[in-house]
């Protein structure tokens, strides 16, 4: 079997409006599926990869899932959810147009062994843009980043959060220490503010015009998703961009399986929420209803790591009723220094999910699932969701 070298860059290369990268620490699913939802409301066909297949192969496997007999994709432009470690790799087979960058958080030093590495990872899949740079201007780790950037003739600019919305997040909730200083500062002009987020709603301001968003989850960092797409969409359309219909159609977005999608299993409902690293645990728990009661936590070695979850404040736990996964006992130990009440401990998750919903179905509530990736795609498949992209 014979693989053309430049698959990528003839078909989805040479889109009208190029390639758009989204890549960072956390939020690259969801912010990928909003910028996919603002440009399809600006009359623009998107091709996007599948949420989660953020590595070559799988971006190379939607491609050709979705490419004619000719190598042919019928769309405007391409926007694609990239690993960090792969942005680099990509970009010398297809160079991204625009690259969107979503924050700096530690995360998966198994990988990537130290923070800085991160860094130059996303500053070199930000140095192959060819047009240029949305970054979160709230994370000053990427501003620094945007800072170093060699090509001035390039297009950067940044989302910005109101100082009082931010007051409201302890730090290290939604981005990591700064770990590099610029020796200079670049004025880096804002394409959308992120006003407030109050329940799930986000207000906005783009180009001196307020708008109201509902979010796909509750909390800041939905906002900055959001912000994000919005700010991205008018700096690719310029004048031509139509607020109002950026705004309808983000409104309509579901959460990306994971985030906080509500799934239904035997007649009972439980959201799933993701954790991955202490920024994205930590955002979790202050987003969630308080105090949560009857919370499943899945976790297994796809963490390898758990000694992090002792830097959390887990008040927001008022009872835990099943923890499951190779790694539940951790958790158990954990939660055993913080009085938090555990009901059972059950290694199998599969088993732990008919314990937990005959546990729901008792006490006649909805229920919360605190989960790792792995654990959270074993859980949806043994609950028949086989279409990962959408959950349906």
């Amino acid at each position: 079997m014979i693989i053309d070298s430049q698959f990528l860059e003839k078909t989805i290369g040479k889109l009208p409006y190029g390639v758009v990268f989204v890549s960072g620490s956390n939020g690259k699913s969801t912010t990928t599926a909003l910028v996919t939802a603002a440009l399809r409301s600006q009359n623009l066909r998107v091709f996007s990869n599948p949420s989660g297949g953020n590595m070559p192969q799988g971006i190379a496997s939607a491609v050709v899932g979705k490419a004619n007999f000719a190598g042919d994709i019928k769309s405007d432009i391409a926007v694609l959810e990239v690993d960090e470690a792969y942005g680099p790799l990509l970009a010398k087979n297809v160079r991204p147009t625009w690259v969107v960058l979503t924050n700096v958080q530690i995360d998966q030093l198994n990988r990537f062994y130290e923070p800085e590495r991160v860094l130059e990872m996303l500053l070199a899949a930000a140095n192959a843009s060819t047009r240029g740079v949305v970054i979160n201007g709230s994370d000053a780790n990427l501003v620094a980043i945007a800072n170093r950037i060699k090509n001035d003739s390039l297009n950067i600019s940044q989302i910005t959060v109101s100082d009082s919305e931010l007051a409201k997040w302890p730090v290290g909730a939604l981005a990591a220490p700064i770990f590099n200083k610029p020796k200079a500062s670049k004025t880096i002009p804002v394409c959308c503010e992120v006003i407030s987020e109050r329940d799930g709603i986000g207000v906005f301001s783009v180009d001196s015009s307020r708008t109201s968003i509902k979010l796909p989850g509750k909390g800041l960092h939905f906002a900055i998703d959001a912000g994000l797409a919005l700010g991205l969409t008018s700096e690719i359309t310029g004048t031509k961009f139509n607020l109002e219909a950026a705004t309808q159609e983000i409104s309509k977005q579901e959460t990306v399986y994971g985030r906080g999608e509500i799934v239904k299993y035997k007649n009972q409902e439980f959201q799933i929420l993701m954790m991955k690293n202490p920024s994205s645990l930590r955002a979790t728990l202050i987003s969630m209803d308080k105090p949560q009661t009857s919370v499943w936590i899945a976790i297994d070695e796809g963490t390898p790591d758990p000694s992090w979850i002792y830097d959390i404040n887990l008040e927001p736990l008022g009872g835990v009723e099943v923890i499951s996964g190779s790694r539940a006992w951790h958790w158990a130990t954990r939660l055993s220094y913080s009085a938090t009440a555990v009901g059972k401990v059950i290694t199998s998750s599969t088993q732990a999910l008919e314990e937990y919903v005959e546990h729901l179905s008792r006490v006649n509530k909805r229920g919360t699932l605190l989960t790792n990736y792995e654990q959270m795609m074993i859980i949806r498949r043994h609950m028949g969701f086989l279409d990962l992209e959408s959950g349906k």
